[in-house]
């Protein structure tokens, strides 16, 4: 056995480092070194200042480079000067990465794995190499004391309580909603409504805030400033907004199977709520296609600005979790749905993508129509958004650990191609020639700074009752 952080375990991971092809095709456009600092390391350690003089060490130096390990030691001051980044946990921290129960982005964009040095938007892009490089750790030998047995993964812990967890419904639901509704509805029993749920606080606001209509929308000086733009600057624009409009199809698309589970379930007031979601992803289609129509004059197939890791999110993913709700509609199958939907799609990349898209255009003083639509949309999705923490907020309230695990394997199984999608999008450019002067670290900076507020809100959820999330006032997301 090897203890962690010894000379021994750190000279075995270069050694593995070298001989995984895994690692060496995900971080083949890896460039600089990296020190993995262990924070909480035994009393006698000084802060990075001292370390050489204590006679003691707490980081493992990895001289990375396009898939290659150039050298694995114990860190010393100096190679923490030169490292690109400082990756920084404390034992309990290296342990529970070490041993599977989270994902390094996880970990990342939760703060739990610190970056000292070099910054979060910078790393993301690579985030492929740094699970990679925790897989390798993993295989390595590690004294007893260390291990752990991991958490079950989510597809056993849910198949452990699925008996539980599943709803209790008739094989002819219809005929039986029949029967029932003939003999009472919600909005006409002494139930009523109850219009303190947070679902119905955003149907007040979507009837207030969300009637917009794309056709109003005067896009004149849109085709002009159009004109006026660089080849490579249309192609961004192009690039971008054929993201965002094949994205809206989709979540317009994906969305139903939702709204057929919770009225199954009979939320009358999220269903309420969930009628302006639908309207206004279909409105937000609209208003994309209107971009290529009155302002770029495109009418080609533009399918070929969708990558592969864009095609796995919204091809793949996106339609299996949500299309799995037609014949599962047990807590984890909808919280892996909302996680899909609402955190990742939604979440990490439109609501990111719109922020900057709209910055671009406010900072170069052009385009106002398509500055109205993206601040339009921004306001939308701010409520879907706070309609997915509600949801998993509740599903948490409700089930307990079971769905708050679904939902952070799942959030670990899509920030890789998520992230990749960004990264896939800027490698059209040139790194030192990027139309607008964009950055990947743009993205990345503000959607994990989205993230990590809307995941701490969740968990929350796991002290809560189901009465306090249902009850709490909608925070509009910025």
């Amino acid at each position: 056995m090897v203890e962690v952080f010894s000379d021994a375990w750190a000279a075995k991971l270069g050694e593995a480092l070298r001989t995984s092809n895994n690692y060496r095709r995900a971080a083949r456009t890896w460039e600089g070194a990296v020190v993995l600092d262990w924070s909480d390391a035994p009393s006698a350690i000084g802060e990075v200042t001292s370390r050489e003089s204590s006679g003691s060490q707490r980081g493992v130096y990895l001289d990375l480079n396009h898939g290659d390990c150039h050298a694995a030691r114990l860190a010393t001051h100096a190679d923490y000067e030169r490292a690109r980044f400082v990756l920084s946990t404390d034992r309990e921290g290296w342990d529970m990465l070490l041993a599977g129960r989270i994902a390094p982005t996880m970990a990342i964009l939760r703060g739990k794995l610190k970056v000292l040095k070099g910054s979060v938007g910078a790393l993301m892009p690579h985030a492929q190499a740094a699970t990679e490089l925790v897989r390798v750790a993993q295989g390595i030998d590690r004294s007893a004391r260390d291990a752990e047995p991991p958490v079950l993964s989510v597809p056993v812990a849910a198949a452990a309580v699925h008996a539980e967890l599943q709803p209790t419904v008739p094989s002819d639901v219809s005929t039986e909603r029949q029967g029932a509704r003939s003999q009472s509805l919600q909005s006409t029993s002494a139930t009523g409504l109850r219009y303190d749920l947070f679902p119905m606080r955003l149907w007040e606001k979507a009837k207030r805030l969300g009637i917009w209509n794309p056709a109003d929308i005067d896009f004149a000086q849109d085709r002009l400033d159009w004109q006026q733009l660089a080849a490579d600057e249309q192609d961004m624009l192009l690039r971008l907004t054929a993201l965002f409009q094949a994205g809206e199809e989709c979540v317009t698309l994906d969305i139903l199977p939702l709204l057929d589970v919770i009225a199954q379930e009979g939320r009358l007031e999220e269903q309420l709520y969930l009628t302006s979601f639908l309207w206004e992803e279909a409105k937000h289609v609209e208003a994309f296609r209107r971009f290529f129509d009155q302002v770029a004059d495109v009418h080609r197939d533009l399918t070929h600005y969708h990558t592969a890791s864009y095609r796995t999110i919204f091809a793949d993913e996106l339609p299996a979790a949500m299309g799995r709700l037609r014949t599962d509609r047990s807590p984890v199958a909808q919280a892996r749905a909302s996680v899909t939907y609402n955190m990742i799609v939604e979440g990490v990349l439109a609501e990111t993508g719109y922020h900057v898209y709209h910055r671009v255009l406010a900072t170069r003083g052009i385009m106002p129509g398509m500055q109205r639509v993206a601040t339009l949309l921004k306001a939308d999705e701010s409520r879907h958004l706070a309609y997915g923490i509600y949801l998993l907020s509740r599903l948490v309230a409700e089930h307990g650990d079971v769905v708050w695990n679904a939902i952070t394997q799942r959030m670990d199984e899509l920030l890789a191609p998520a992230i990749e999608i960004i990264n896939e999008a800027f490698a059209a450019y040139p790194p030192d020639n990027v139309p607008f002067g964009l950055q990947p670290e743009t993205f990345v900076d503000y959607a994990t700074g989205q993230f990590r507020k809307r995941m701490d809100r969740i968990e929350l959820a796991r002290r809560q009752s189901l009465a306090d999330v249902q009850t709490l006032e909608p925070v509009e997301e910025s």
